[in-house]
């Protein structure tokens, strides 16, 4: 019988058969297959059905693990809406978190103006929002600076910034054009920006309240 097994699992693999395949077929272990085979020479057809059930086993797979990381977002994005929808938050939260996030990207300077700087566009305009809804503000003290590649284009970009921030592009300064490899080209990015509010003593507060809100939990 295990002869007969052996001979069989021979002449499949001649005709492009995997050891998986082999093994699923037979019901015999992997390692005594791959021994039973070790001398068997594969015509060019049978190296193109191992190369075309590989392919096939890569992409059910990478389709498996898509599926699944689906699956996990889904609920993530489940847990999310459940805990955003139980918050009521304060103004004074509103003013920690805007604390907490400047703590992160912004100036960690106490003798600077409030300067934040980021590429993403979702971050810096919910820093803006958080800002300006936890201070009075006088929006003609903003100001923004573009760092760019010279693959962007300037008037372009400037509307881009200048529609997230709610600032307008007469308070731009001069653009920053940073040193790239043309042949090099980030798909998606707009840019960096760093936006400026003239205003040291708002700059000490948001660091002073991130402090003291560290203390308080750590």
């Amino acid at each position: 019988m295990k002869k007969e097994l052996q001979i069989k699992a021979k002449k499949l693999r001649i005709e492009g058969y995997s050891v998986k395949e082999l093994h699923r077929m037979l019901g015999v272990s992997k390692g005594t297959i791959s021994i039973w085979i070790q001398d068997v020479k594969l015509s060019d057809k049978a190296q193109a059905r191992l190369r075309q059930n590989y392919t096939n086993g890569q992409l059910a797979s990478q389709k498996t693990i898509k599926e699944k990381t689906r699956q996990k977002n889904i609920q993530a994005d489940h847990f999310a809406k459940n805990v955003l929808s139980k918050a009521n938050i304060s103004k004074a939260e509103l003013t920690i978190l805007c604390a907490m996030i400047y703590l992160c990207e912004g100036n960690k300077s106490f003798k600077s103006l409030i300067t934040f700087t980021n590429s993403d566009p979702s971050l810096i305009a919910t820093f803006l929002y958080l800002f300006r809804n936890s201070f009075e503000l006088d929006e003609k003290k903003f100001r923004v600076l573009m760092h760019l590649h010279k693959y962007h284009n300037e008037k372009i970009q400037k509307e881009f910034w200048s529609k997230i921030t709610q600032i307008p592009q007469e308070q731009f300064n001069k653009t920053y054009l940073k040193p790239t490899n043309e042949k090099y080209k980030k798909e998606g990015y707009q840019g960096c920006i760093k936006v400026y509010y003239g205003n040291v003593s708002m700059a000490r507060k948001l660091q002073s309240i991130a402090k003291m809100f560290m203390e308080r939990y750590k």
